[in-house]
């Protein structure tokens, strides 16, 4: 029997570090770090919420094997953006690394999380072309998308694949629109 599927059993992820390497995954960690510590001071949070460092680990750890399973089922050596941005946020929405570290007085952030990875998937849409300034006729639009998203993380059953799927559609408006305008 493959060695793999008996760790991974286990739940010994170590066969992960000989996959993808140890400096591709503390890459990924730090990255994520680095994002979810600049969305806490952005927002002015630093007093009310922490980074569970602990729960960080398991996010990427479990995005890995979503990844490596992926690879494996699909064939595919090179994982697509959307891809990795998908199962990224999943084990973020379902992880909350986020924690609040008041008793009271912060109802407002209950949704933290969901909201880091609004932020984080808008930054990711909105990406490409750069500073495209938003039609103040169109901004509407755009707002009731990132708050119908930030409302299905909140409330609705969510996965990575309808993630991808979402950022899949938003990207085939996006090329449409872009067709629409350039013939």
């Amino acid at each position: 029997m493959d060695e793999a599927p008996k760790k991974r059993e286990s739940g010994n992820y170590k066969y992960l570090v000989k996959k993808f390497g140890e400096k591709k995954i503390s890459s990924r960690y730090d990255w994520i770090n680095d994002l979810l510590r600049d969305f806490v001071y952005k927002f002015g949070y630093e007093d009310k919420v922490i980074i569970s460092q602990d729960i960080l680990k398991h996010v990427v750890v479990d995005y890995f094997v979503d990844i490596d399973r992926l690879k494996e089922f699909q064939e595919i050596e090179k994982v697509h953006s959307s891809k990795i941005y998908a199962y990224t946020c999943f084990w973020l929405l379902r992880h909350k690394p986020l924690q609040l570290v008041c008793a009271e007085g912060a109802e407002d952030l209950a949704f933290v999380n969901e909201e880091f990875v609004c932020c984080l998937l808008r930054s990711y849409l909105f990406s490409e072309p750069e500073n495209v300034p938003i039609l103040e006729n169109k901004k509407e639009q755009i707002d009731n998308f990132v708050g119908t998203m930030l409302y299905f993380f909140q409330y609705r059953e969510y996965s990575a694949k309808n993630i991808e799927l979402m950022i899949l559609a938003f990207q085939a408006g996006c090329g449409y629109q872009y067709s629409a305008d350039h013939q």
